[in-house]
């Protein structure tokens, strides 16, 4: 089969890719800066930095599409170009649950019992530690293609999504205690927040869920 000359001279997508991720990223910052001025008790910062996470989630938006755009129909990289589009996917999916972090939590006074403050913070910072995992991961994208999915590369990029199941696993043990947590305030905090608080944790708990499965992304590339 020949492959056209245009693509043999198309740009590698994985920088733009580990452009995504940054992206994404700075979304998923804002996530336990939310928690805390929900805590506070500060509207203004809360609707602040709501608006600020949507502008992100659009920057990173433009990113994707520009990675998606910018596909090559033939790769030459041992790796399937839909297995790429997956990968940017669930990255894009991270912003999206970052985004409607803030939006939940701006659509009516959400209360936070006393004694489930340090829970929620905590939860916050859990899921984030695993977008920071996939972070570190994306970050070797380029060093691993460049290295055809094989060798050193491909030890250390399964080493590093190790880290990242830990770190959701760490989240999800973090979300059972929100969880009980709230429910131990149901009579004090009424149905409806109770119903917000869980989307709201569900939402942050996605977070680490598709930071995970960008690292089951990678444990894909280096199959063999």
């Amino acid at each position: 089969m020949r492959i056209p000359l245009a693509n043999l001279l198309a740009k590698s997508p994985l920088p733009r890719i580990g452009e995504h991720m940054i992206a994404v990223r700075a979304c998923a910052d804002k996530v336990p800066e939310l928690l805390e001025a929900l805590i506070a008790g500060d509207r203004a910062v809360l609707d602040r930095l709501t608006k600020e996470t949507s502008i992100l989630e659009g920057r990173a938006d433009t990113v994707k599409n520009l990675a998606r755009a910018e596909m090559p129909a033939r790769l030459l990289l041992p790796v399937d170009r839909r297995d790429l589009l997956r990968l940017v996917s669930e990255l894009d999916a991270i912003a999206d649950c970052a985004e409607d972090v803030g939006v939940l939590l701006t659509l009516r006074p959400l209360p936070v019992p006393a004694q489930m403050q340090e829970s929620v913070r905590a939860f916050g910072r859990g899921a984030l530690h695993a977008v920071e995992a996939a972070e570190t991961l994306v970050s070797g994208l380029e060093r691993l293609g460049k290295a055809g999915f094989s060798g050193k590369a491909a030890e250390e990029a399964l080493r590093q999504v190790q880290v990242v199941g830990d770190r959701e696993h760490e989240a999800d043990k973090l979300q059972d205690q929100c969880a009980k947590a709230l429910f131990r305030h149901e009579a004090e905090i009424g149905p409806v927040a109770l119903f917000m608080w869980m989307k709201v944790l569900q939402q942050i708990g996605n977070m680490a869920n598709h930071a995970e499965n960008v690292s089951d992304q990678f444990r894909l590339f280096v199959a063999k």
